[in-house]
């Protein structure tokens, strides 16, 4: 299977997988106004939103499998058993359960809060969005005496003679055999998957973290911190303006509105992040040969398995990344 069936099959999944969320949870919060009619009482609310939110999460199951591990497993990218995909799967949607739980018993408190303390519950969430953007798991830091320790070390000297900042690494594996990945959190350390020690080369991967320090530099994240707490405000205040029948439906009328709202955020922000992207591939331009610059993203392109014979519909809309054609041809205007 190559890139591109890959990428369609895992696209086409997710397509699906939304579609099906938005059907289920605007199905359960429009006819509750006739079967929780009769549900009163802040433990039976609570219980019936716990349902709900169970229901919600055990029907993206067949999808995340799908994508997540038989198509993984299909194409040799992981050697995680069945049973163990399952396994992370539950202790994952646990917090995807209690979140949508909480979430559903917030709006039902806020829909019938006073103006001010409705206001003022607004804040919280807002406030709660930025905490948790800045408390994103990191990963672990590396065994003394381990390989992944002397990549650090040899990726540290590569750091230094592209003048870019050396951080603390953080490891993550999310049991994928070659996609690589990495990020600066808002903390400051440097996450990175374990392959990324597997496959790149300490300078290609010093190169790739100085692309992460040119978004840091750039306050960027900073931006989209901006961005994620306004844009979830703006949802929160659109879910409030939403007529309820009874508790119940004003909790699942919230959950309705935030998930169509964060699929539109697809349609939105992605057009950013690709002007970010350009400008940051820009950046390496200046710190490494156009040959070298043009091998570490095919590489990385390769090792992700990422589609880059892309459509512009298909890139304008849920590819944050830009194709690779479109990115080693933006080097090429550069150099």
């Amino acid at each position: 299977m190559d890139s591109t069936h890959y990428q369609r099959i895992r696209l086409w999944s997710g397509i699906t997988s939304i579609g099906a969320n938005l059907a289920l949870i605007w199905g359960l919060a429009l006819s509750a106004s006739w079967w929780a009619s009769e549900v009163r009482g802040a433990l039976a609310v609570s219980a019936v939103l716990v349902a709900a939110a169970t229901v919600a999460t055990i029907a993206n199951l067949p999808f995340d499998m799908l994508s997540g591990h038989a198509v993984e497993y299909a194409v040799g990218r992981t050697g995680q058993s069945a049973s163990r995909w399952l396994l992370d799967w539950i202790r994952g949607r646990f917090v995807t359960l209690t979140g949508l739980w909480i979430g559903m018993v917030y709006f039902s408190a806020i829909n019938q809060a006073p103006g001010y303390a409705a206001a003022s519950l607004i804040l919280v969430a807002g406030l709660a969005v930025i905490l948790l953007f800045l408390l994103v798991p990191a990963g672990y830091p590396a065994p003394k005496g381990s390989s992944h320790e002397m990549f650090e070390k040899n990726m540290a000297s590569e750091s230094v003679s592209l003048a870019v900042k050396s951080r603390p690494v953080r490891w993550f594996d999310l049991g994928d055999h070659e996609t690589v990945n990495g990020c600066i959190t808002p903390r400051g350390f440097l996450s990175l998957s374990t392959t990324v020690a597997e496959w790149l080369t300490p300078r290609e991967a010093a190169l790739m973290v100085a692309r992460e320090e040119y978004y840091r530099r750039s306050g960027a994240w900073i931006l989209i911190l901006v961005i994620v707490a306004v844009w979830t405000l703006l949802g929160i205040l659109l879910a409030s303006l939403l007529p309820w029948v009874n508790t119940v439906q004003a909790g699942l009328n919230g959950a309705a509105v935030m998930t169509t709202w964060c699929f539109l955020a697809l349609f939105v922000w992605p057009t950013l992040n690709r002007f970010w992207m350009r400008r940051a591939d820009s950046f390496l331009a200046l710190l490494a040969t156009p040959r070298e610059v043009r091998d570490l993203l095919s590489k990385i392109e390769r090792l992700n398995a990422t589609d880059i014979a892309l459509s512009p519909a298909k890139t304008a809309v849920f590819h944050p990344i830009p194709p690779l054609q479109e990115r080693l041809s933006n080097l090429d205007q550069r150099s």
